[in-house]
């Protein structure tokens, strides 16, 4: 979804243009803002983020819900959070002995906190609250 905010002062089709021009960057950068985000996530998920790295996951455990262009800003906010129909995954990994261990993610963590991340220019981000 792209959510475009307008108000009297900031008319519709002059924010429409605004986000006309960064709409195919801001999408074409969703790699990028998912890796930028999942460093966020590992903070607040550290279990989760470190069994995911032992293993190659076949789906993204985060997702953009939204692209949202706010009154305040030019610059479009990335909404994300945990992927809804992740589905578990399993691997082996080699401990730090060099033993193979069977990694099984079941579920992404409970909190359905988003991570709010502006894009300010190419590759270029900050969280936002």
């Amino acid at each position: 979804m792209i959510y475009v905010s307008y108000n009297d002062d900031n008319p519709m089709h002059s924010r429409l243009e605004i986000a006309q021009k960064t709409i195919n960057a801001a999408f074409g950068e969703f790699e990028n803002v998912l890796a930028f985000a999942a460093h966020i996530s590992e903070q607040q998920n550290p279990v989760f983020w470190q069994n995911a790295k032992r293993i190659s996951l076949k789906q993204r455990p985060l997702i953009v819900f939204s692209v949202r262009y706010p009154l305040e800003s030019d610059l479009p906010i990335y909404e994300i959070s945990w992927n809804p129909i992740f589905e578990p995954e399993s691997g082996i990994a080699l401990s730090e002995e060099c033993i193979e261990e069977a990694i099984q993610i079941e579920e992404l963590p409970e909190d359905d906190n988003f991570i709010y991340v502006k894009r300010l220019g190419a590759f270029q981000y900050e969280q936002v609250a």
